[in-house]
């Protein structure tokens, strides 16, 4: 009997044994990843494609691109894991899906791809191709490019993605292209000029945007949460858009904002928890709706827009159209309006030359000269003087007379003048602008008057001349004598790389001034 029982537990054991094997060898069959070994260097150059030892990838052509998707599909998915370094060679124009899954996405999930070279003929970056690339920090595009589209959800959770330059031919952003590219800055993802709509969530919790961000001339539309989340501290939206989405810029540091006259509707959300903003300013003369369109809308909720300190500018004829539309936020418009800019080159303003003669009590007329000098500068670097063993000329921008090749005495040669004349039956201010071309933004500039200028009034601080009424004439209609102020402009501060022993000798544009009349006080 105690035979017996001691077999027993024999084949008991034996039996599980057995199961267990079974079991394995069953997984073995199943699993790709024991089923599989997985050796490098997988393809070759005729291939073309090739993974080699150290995890760098190159695909060499359109055809190898398919080749390699198909080997990370049919093979070990371990594959994208391998891959460390991509480089796109020259004649390769497309990186595109084979499928409808995310397995037949050439490069998503490759978790330990840091950086990617693309050649200048590629011309589509494809639905997800970077998607979920977390290690991902740096995407270099050969330039001149032929690129024109950058695919929805193309570098969508590429957390670590810190620099990508994004060529000026794109003219398609598709929807979350870079949503929760968490570390990517706005300096290194500048707006293309070709770009004519800004997609849904393009850049969506873009945490690391900060600064200012331009709006390429030309962009029609805004789309829901673009920039929601990024730190932007201001934005210039040119007259081109005609609408902003819904949670647009939630969440920015933006302490003012300017809306254009083309912008007819504006989503819910657009600027809430801005906590920073202060100041609406709108140029359209028609309210654009608000959200559902009821003006019940939190468009500026969390934000410093009250009603106690009536933060948000309309055109003055336009105050009760805008508090009749927007009842949620009738109470924060300003009541003395915004009377906006002067622009002498409109049909009401086109006559600039006129004399102010007979006028009525209740009559208006504004007519303004703006004249430029020629506004022309170059840097001159420190001139040693080896027999007095010191330098005898300070650096720093000279106003230049480029025909002559010599600095200018601005107080003699008014080349860098601004000079404003106000022929209007009312005063006026000039506010004056300086901004930094691209490569002159650590650039600063200038405005101040030379002793024994004309100028009625000047503020330094504010940059902006008081120009009083051209009338001067205790009786109505007696001919008005207009009132001038001239200030001259001076840059100051360069780039290192741009001082060089003889000064700069290439001409480019070191900025913009932007002259603007306004009718009430800045």
């Amino acid at each position: 009997m105690k035979e017996t029982a001691k077999e027993g537990r024999l084949y008991a054991l034996f039996g599980k044994a057995l199961l267990l094997f079974a079991a394995a060898f069953v997984m073995l069959c199943i699993n790709p990843r024991t089923a599989h070994a997985i050796t490098l260097p997988v393809g070759s150059e005729a291939d073309g494609y090739l993974l080699d030892r150290d995890g760098n990838l190159t695909i060499y052509t359109d055809e190898g691109l398919a080749r390699w998707v198909s080997a990370i599909g049919g093979g070990p998915e371990t594959y994208r894991a391998l891959v460390k370094k991509l480089t796109v060679n020259e004649g390769v124009t497309m990186i595109k899906s084979f499928g409808d899954y995310n397995s037949d996405r050439p490069f998503y999930s490759c978790a330990n791809l840091t950086t990617v070279s693309l050649p200048a003929s590629l011309t589509e970056i494809g639905e997800k191709s970077f998607m979920n690339c977390k290690a991902l920090t740096n995407v270099t595009i050969a330039e001149p490019s032929n690129l024109t589209t950058i695919g929805t959800q193309a570098f969508s959770e590429c957390r670590a993605l810190e620099n990508i330059n994004i060529p000026d031919g794109v003219t398609t952003i598709g929807e979350e292209a870079f949503e929760y590219c968490l570390k990517l800055e706005l300096d290194a993802a500048t707006l293309p000029s070709g770009l004519t709509a800004i997609n849904d969530r393009i850049f969506n919790r873009c945490d690391a945007m900060t600064g200012n961000l331009t709006i390429p001339d030309g962009v029609t539309s805004i789309g829901n949460g673009a920039f929601a989340g990024a730190q932007l501290t201001s934005v210039t939206i040119p007259a081109s858009v005609t609408s902003i989405g819904n949670s647009a810029f939630a969440g920015a540091q933006l302490t003012s904002v300017t809306i254009p006259a083309s912008v007819t509707s504006i989503g819910g959300s657009a600027f809430s928890v801005c906590e920073a903003l202060d100041s609406v300013t709108m140029l359209g003369e028609t309210p654009p709706t608000l959200g559902d369109g009821t003006g019940n809308d939190d468009v500026f909720s969390y934000t410093g827009i009250n009603h106690y300190d009536k933060q948000i500018y309309v055109p003055k004829p336009s105050i009760m159209t805008y508090k009749e539309s927007w009842t949620q936020w009738k109470d924060c418009i300003n009541d003395a309006g915004y009377a906006g800019s002067v622009d002498p080159t409109a049909e009401d303003y086109a006559d600039t030359d006129i004399d102010v003669l007979g006028f009525t009590e209740d009559a208006t007329v504004y007519s303004v000269d703006v004249e430029w000098g020629a506004m022309t500068f170059q840097y001159e670097n420190s001139t040693w003087d080896a027999t007095e063993h010191k330098t005898v000329t300070g650096a720093g921008w000279k106003v230049y007379d480029s025909e002559n090749n010599k600095a200018l005495d601005s107080t003699t040669d008014p080349i860098n003048r601004i000079q404003v004349t106000n022929h209007s039956n009312a005063s006026v201010w000039a506010t004056l602008k300086y901004d930094g071309a691209d490569d002159y933004k650590d650039t600063t500039g200038s405005f101040d008057t030379e002793e024994g200028d004309t100028v009625t009034d000047f503020d330094v601080r504010g940059n902006y001349l008081f120009l009083d009424t051209a009338n001067n004439a205790e009786e109505k209609g007696g001919e008005g004598t207009p009132t001038v102020g001239t200030v001259y402009f001076m840059p100051s501060g360069i780039k290192e790389e741009y001082k060089k022993a003889d000064g700069i000798t290439k001409w480019s544009q070191l900025g913009t001034i932007t002259v603007g009349i306004v009718t009430e006080e800045p």
